[in-house]
């Protein structure tokens, strides 16, 4: 049975649609990665100290599940994804919420929560709403500075 050539076509056969199967995921899985919602997220996250020393340096980013639409869905506007983290001294995962007004847009972070696995523990570390209202204060504050020199 083995030494059937049908056998071995069939064998070959397999092993190629599997890799194929294997490098097209990894290939739709490195888009995604390349996309300002992902990178922006990552970026925020290791200048965010807590999750250094929560999970340890170096952090990395695992794959995507792109096939449970609970962890990832991405739209023309809006992104919904999760990002498996792992770090020198435990597991996490990064929920990222980020929002655009227009296909074609840059997308925007919108909120982003860190869950460090042995604890359990989940948290908002950024919030766009409030990130931009720290801003327009500060430039208030400091514009308000400005006037009182003249």
């Amino acid at each position: 049975m083995y030494k059937s050539p049908l056998f071995k076509v069939a064998v070959v056969g397999g092993f190629v649609v599997l890799g194929s199967a294997i490098w097209v995921e990894n290939r739709i899985n490195n888009n995604f990665r390349a996309q300002d919602y992902y990178r922006n997220a990552v970026t925020l996250l290791h200048k965010y100290e807590p999750a250094g020393q929560m999970l340890g340096r170096p952090i990395y980013s695992g794959k995507l599940d792109l096939s449970n639409a609970d962890k990832f869905r991405v739209d023309g506007t809006t992104a919904k994804l999760t990002i498996p983290l792992k770090g020198a001294n435990d597991k996490g995962t990064l929920y990222v919420l980020a929002s655009r007004d227009k296909l074609g847009e840059p997308w925007n972070i919108d909120q982003l929560d860190l869950e460090i696995k042995s604890t359990k523990a989940r948290w908002k570390f950024y919030d766009r709403q409030l990130a931009s209202n720290n801003r327009d204060s500060e430039s208030t504050t400091q514009s308000d500075n400005t006037d009182s020199f003249n």
